[in-house]
């Protein structure tokens, strides 16, 4: 199944269920964790690295170093990190006027078994 809003689209693979919020889409295969992905559109010019910095390395106290990644059409940055016992994975990518936001956080057993597919799934992002 592929969702999505204006500017971006993903494919879902079998087994997840998907619920659309006004804000945002949360995918989910367990109990245990959640995708949820939102995004925004620029009205003037495109999205470029400057809109992504405030989200670059030092910004976000506790989340640690990002790293530097590419997730289908997208790029952009990704934080990997663990807060108490929820583990916490972000995307800030951006492709043409499109901003997207998508987090995965969930328990460390949800995290070790889910994220390979969430990953997979965010590799099939298209624009729109």
């Amino acid at each position: 199944m592929r969702i999505g809003y204006l500017g971006w689209s993903i494919d879902v693979l079998q087994n997840w269920s998907v619920t659309e919020h006004p804000e945002c889409f949360t995918v989910e295969l367990s109990d245990e964790g959640a995708l949820q992905l939102s995004s925004a559109s620029k009205k003037l010019g495109l999205v470029t690295e400057q809109d992504l910095e405030p989200f670059s390395d030092g910004i976000r106290h506790g989340w640690g170093k990002s790293s530097e990644t590419h997730k289908g059409e997208f790029s952009g940055f990704a934080y990997f990190y663990v807060e108490g016992s929820q583990h916490w994975a972000r995307w800030f990518l951006q492709n043409g006027r499109t901003l997207l936001f998508a987090t995965y956080n969930g328990s460390a057993e949800a995290m070790k078994n889910e994220i390979p597919s969430v990953e997979q799934m965010l590799n099939t992002l298209l624009t729109e």
